[in-house]
């Protein structure tokens, strides 16, 4: 049972309440304990408090007694005839997924709201009520941060239902931008997974921030398996890795990489040199194993040059020595050489770069930043021609 509690202040002590009843009596009866004049007899003292308890708390039997020379108790005791307690827990109007997690959240307010009701009669709620409203809150905030919780009671049958409620708070996410990126897949393909990734994130819509952060794990998950199961995904042997950062307007970025093909085009435009001024790319690349746990990248990339309609090939090996960073070398068509190449794969809102060394000791590199997932835009150095420096935005098709 809970009526073990005691609660002990300045010369008063509670006996037989739950620990969120018994603070709240205890303050109340300290109150008076303490504005009653002094010399007064202890005895006369606990009638008083007797008194004053049997008016403030409804739904309980009171007693007081000397403990001591100094010290009352007073004991509450149920009147008992009360009916038994039911509780409900009513879930908000949510869909899967954020219905699926809210639902593991709250499995276990019921059980606990049932042990803080254990024995309390009902008649007792018209003095505690906001305190179990905020021992309710305590209990459903460490797993529903954002949800506020609300209490309603009714009598159903031979039993007192209590039915909890939520609502959420703000900041509420109004709405989630998801961004797909790959340096295996060419825009045109992964653009539809981005369009259906947006059609399916409306159940997050109007879940507060708070709580989508505690869910963040999650949501990474489900976007992940929905890119996972999409035949694109499926038939290119691709691989999803998604970031969540909740906000009001969430962002959802997902990277989609194949396992073992890498297709990629591109449109250029060039600016500030007389020696080029548009070029259209296509990389076909296809994984190889030449050594285990090593992840390497035969490839060939064909670029034609729009200014003099001249087509350049490139055949390559490159292996991957970190997460994001290449190092190989490539066989150039257009001075019939081999070059040392080192390049980054280019990330959304992120710097990257590529460089390049012949065997003649010339120079050929950029520095670039992906501006969107379709735009990025690179600063160029090619020690081949007149004017070595140029600025170059990429269409990425």
């Amino acid at each position: 049972m809970f009526f073990n509690t005691t609660e002990a202040t300045a010369g008063v002590t509670v006996d037989g309440l739950p620990g969120w009843q018994a603070s709240l009596a205890a303050q109340s009866l300290n109150a008076v304990y303490a504005g009653m004049p002094s010399g007064q007899r202890p005895d006369y003292q606990a009638e008083i408090l007797k008194t004053v308890a049997s008016r403030l708390f409804s739904g309980y039997l009171i007693e007081a007694s000397l403990r001591g020379d100094d010290n009352i108790i007073v004991k509450f005791v149920s009147e008992g005839g009360s009916a038994p307690w039911s509780v409900e827990v009513r879930t908000p109007q949510l869909q899967d997924p954020p219905l699926e997690w809210f639902n593991s959240d709250v499995s276990h307010l019921r059980e606990e709201t049932l042990l803080l009701l254990q024995g309390v009669p009902l008649e007792s709620l018209s003095w505690s009520d906001k305190a179990l409203q905020e021992e309710i809150e305590k209990l459903a905030g460490e797993k529903l941060p954002g949800w506020a919780p609300s209490l309603l009671l009714a009598a159903k049958d031979d039993r007192t239902v209590l039915t909890i409620t939520f609502a959420p708070q703000m900041p509420m996410i109004l709405a989630v931008n998801p961004k797909l990126v790959s340096n295996s897949l060419p825009t045109l393909l992964h653009g539809e997974l981005r369009e259906g990734l947006m059609g399916q994130s409306a159940p997050f819509i109007g879940i507060p921030v708070v709580w989508a952060s505690k869910h963040s794990a999650d949501m990474k998950r489900w976007a992940e398996d929905y890119i996972n199961e999409r035949r694109i995904t499926e038939r290119s042997a691709s691989e999803a890795q998604a970031d969540f950062q909740p906000a009001q307007i969430s962002q959802l970025n997902v990277r989609v990489e194949s396992r073992y093909y890498t297709i990629g085009a591109w449109a250029a435009i060039y600016a500030g040199t007389s020696d080029k001024s548009a070029e259209l790319g296509v990389h076909l690349g296809r994984k190889v194993e030449l050594f285990p746990a090593v992840d390497m990248e035969a490839y060939a990339e064909g670029i034609l040059g729009l200014q003099e309609w001249n087509i350049n090939g490139r055949f390559g090996l490159r292996w991957r020595s970190i997460r994001d960073l290449w190092i190989g070398g490539e066989w150039d068509t257009t001075d019939d050489m081999w070059w040392v190449k080192l390049s980054m794969d280019p990330q959304l809102h992120k710097p990257y770069l590529w460089l390049r060394f012949n065997e003649d000791g010339k120079f050929n590199g950029a520095i670039g930043w992906r501006a969107t997932e379709n735009i990025s835009f690179e600063v160029e150095y090619d020690a081949r021609d007149n004017d070595r420096w140029s600025l170059k935005m990429l269409g990425n098709l």
